[in-house]
């Protein structure tokens, strides 16, 4: 975990990613009901809609700091990967990050904490019902896409 940390707090950090769009991600811990069930992490960037997931992990096996970690890693090595991209402009850190449940918030801002990340970026907000909306949307889509991949 300490390289990713340290390849994290390397990232520049700007309030706008390309395109003039703000730099605003919302995460959230999705479970997939397809055999072998697993959860992903989904980040969505809730202006532009671009969506990216992390995992598969299996998050029933684990629980307090151990589950918060994994979410952790998740999040770090999809800022740090680019969301999977290899152009170099898109490994940049994120402005401002939000999820969709209070605790989550609470649990990844301590441990963002813990881990000495910038004070600025340690602060997980809570998105209003609006962008709750959008999220739902976009992970409804992907696992749909998912579903019908499946079945297939």
């Amino acid at each position: 975990m300490a390289e990713l940390v340290a390849a994290f707090s390397a990232l520049f950090r700007q309030e706008t990613i390309e395109g003039n769009i703000p730099n605003d991600w919302v995460f959230t811990v999705r479970h997939v009901p397809i055999t072998p069930e697993a959860d992903l992490i989904m980040l969505v960037n809730p202006t532009s809609l671009e969506s990216h997931c992390e995992g598969p992990v299996d998050l029933s096996k684990v629980s307090g700091k151990q589950y918060t970690g994994t979410i952790v890693h998740c999040i770090l090595n999809a800022f740090v990967s680019g969301m999977g991209s290899e152009d170099p402009n898109r490994k940049v850190a994120p402005w401002t990050w939000k999820t969709t449940d209070e605790k989550l918030a609470r649990d990844i801002s301590e441990y963002f904490a813990a881990l000495n990340l910038k004070q600025e970026i340690q602060v997980v907000g809570l998105v209003d019902e609006k962008v709750k909306k959008i999220v739902d949307a976009q992970w409804e889509d992907l696992l749909g896409t998912i579903q019908r991949s499946v079945a297939q």
